[in-house]
């Protein structure tokens, strides 16, 4: 299915109807126990295992593996945040989701047309850091692309900028996110 993610943000009814899709090929479903906690304690608990990946780098990382770096562990572990934290809004919402793009959707739907807790900027950090639909989503440089290099790239190193800037941006969104789930 074809998602055009900027009418999706612009167009309701759109949401709505792409929404119902997801719903009827089994991407969505009602989630009755709203049990949105343990979504929100695996994003915590990813952000705080990313956050110390960094910060060892510092002291044991550099003496006990000279040389070595793993930058591309955290922003693997920042991705996983940001996801479970995107999951705890749809489980708060009363759905469950099997797929990126319905999980955005889903967010779209229900905390940026129908209850307006969230942002476009929100919207879209979510579409940059989340979204798998790469024949969708013409994003270039977002976490996901950042995760993939990271999984299956030998060749790739990643510095400690890249990690220290989607550190910043997840602990932001994790932090907004919370609030709204009280």
């Amino acid at each position: 299915m074809k998602i055009d993610i900027n009418k999706l943000i612009r167009d309701k009814k759109y949401c709505e109807k792409v929404f119902v899709e997801f719903i009827k090929r089994n991407m969505i479903r009602e989630n009755k126990l709203k049990s949105f906690e343990k979504h929100i304690n695996k994003a915590l608990s990813n952000l705080k295992f990313a956050n110390f990946l960094v910060e060892e780098h510092e002291d044991s990382i550099k003496i006990k593996l000279p040389n070595k770096t793993f930058y591309d562990w955290c922003i693997i572990i920042y991705y996983y945040s940001i996801y479970h934290t995107a999951l705890a809004l749809i489980t708060k919402a009363g759905y469950e989701s099997k797929n990126h793009m319905a999980t955005i959707t889903a967010i779209t739907l229900f905390y940026y047309h129908k209850d307006n807790l969230l942002k476009k900027e929100d919207i879209e950090f979510l579409i940059e850091k989340i979204s798998l639909e790469k024949t969708d989503i013409d994003l270039v440089f977002d976490s996901k692309e950042l995760r993939e290099r990271a999984c299956y790239g030998a060749d790739q190193l990643f510095e400690l900028r890249q990690a220290l800037a989607l550190k910043k941006e997840t602990v932001d969104f994790v932090n907004k996110i919370r609030i709204f789930l009280g």
